[in-house]
């Protein structure tokens, strides 16, 4: 890897790497959010399974 190209980075980079970062972070929330309702939901469907 060529670490010159990490030395020189400008400021015409850091929108680049913002939108980067918020991306990293919309990606993590959405997964999160994904794994709790996959959660309730498999808690709604075992209870209603009892039930039955």
């Amino acid at each position: 890897m060529n670490l010159q190209l990490l030395a020189s980075l400008g400021w015409h980079e850091l929108p680049i790497l913002i939108f980067a970062g918020l991306l990293g972070v919309v990606f993590f929330l959405v997964i999160r959010q994904n794994q709790k309702d996959y959660l309730e939901l498999v808690g709604i469907l075992t209870s209603s399974k009892a039930d039955s």
